[in-house]
């Protein structure tokens, strides 16, 4: 009997997108599965959406005060009932065969796996209305994810075909609602940390949309890009000091942090807040490099005019 999974679709004010991600869903999901779709105070509201779809497998909840992808997936995880859970974001879809890859043959023959992330198509339509597809593989082999590969192809957003066991969410805890954006980096940082094996799927295992000008004018764009950069600077603060073990053991962990925050920073107009933090770093060369890198950044960013303090 295949292992049974629940898939997570939070949503806001993207009824035709969510549509079709929900179709694609309820494709890859085996019979003894379930789709929770979280509505993060949608217009018109997610459940008069998805009416059309019937099929008991399918469950709507409403997300309550905070909103967010964030509390909407940590109010999905409370209410799963599936051993794996896998994530999807509400503008995409998963490819048929993947779910039931990862529980008929991935998680049976690897009991001591706690999460996996894949390969990606990303859809973008061309001029002349052709749709192209162009796969992102994270340039990882197929398999357990190993400790020596590279560590920013180590971490995952949650639309890349994400899942965890249920029980190592439980174990681990929420994913982080405060922060307005990154929190995927923040949970991976958490997995990595705290020892967990990974496992990549080099087959993609789900379509990634781009958004055309036509599509953002009826549909909620995408988060980081109504995102501040200050914002997305502080998300990365906050890994970078949260996860002192890993950053101070991992120098590749510890790198590719420091230059997130150091060029969003620089990108908000702080300067001084990144050659302060560049000093933080636990050696000369290190420290130097990153001062480098916030110069020319905070520089490029003016010429440019992209520079902003918003």
């Amino acid at each position: 009997m295949t292992i049974p999974c629940t898939i997570l679709i939070p949503t806001k004010d993207r009824p035709n997108l969510l549509r079709r991600a929900v179709k694609s869903a309820l494709d890859a999901a085996p019979d003894n599965s379930e789709v929770i779709v979280i509505d993060d105070k949608s217009n018109p509201p997610a459940q008069i959406v998805l009416e059309e779809f019937d099929d008991p497998r399918l469950v709507c909840l409403v997300n309550g005060d905070k909103g967010g992808a964030a509390a909407a997936r940590n109010l999905g995880m409370k209410s799963a009932k599936g051993e794996v859970v896998f994530f999807l974001d509400d503008d995409d879809e998963f490819l048929a065969d993947y779910c039931r890859e990862i529980l008929g043959n991935v998680v049976p023959n690897h009991p001591g796996l706690a999460y996996g992330f894949s390969a990606y198509l990303v859809s973008s339509k061309k001029p002349d209305g052709r749709t192209e597809d162009t796969i992102e593989n994270n340039k990882l082999d197929q398999g357990i994810i190993s400790d020596t590969a590279p560590f920013r192809r180590r971490i995952c957003g949650f639309g890349m075909g994400f899942w965890i066991k249920r029980d190592v969410f439980e174990e681990l805890g929420p994913i982080d609602e405060a922060m307005a954006t990154n929190e995927d980096t923040e949970y991976l940082c958490r997995l990595i940390d705290a020892g967990k094996a990974g496992w990549f799927s080099a087959k993609p295992g789900v379509r990634v949309h781009q958004h055309s000008a036509q599509t953002a004018a009826t549909e909620l764009g995408h988060v980081t890009s109504r995102i501040q950069s200050a914002d997305r600077a502080q998300s990365f603060l906050t890994i970078f000091q949260r996860y002192q073990r890993l950053m101070h053991s991992d120098k590749q962990a510890r790198q590719h942090i420091a230059r997130r925050y150091i060029k969003l920073a620089t990108k908000s107009g702080m300067l001084r807040e990144s050659w302060k933090f560049a000093g933080t770093l636990p050696n000369l060369s290190e420290r130097l490099s990153a001062r480098y890198y916030a110069l020319i950044n905070f520089t490029a960013y003016r010429l440019s005019g992209k520079h902003s303090k918003a």
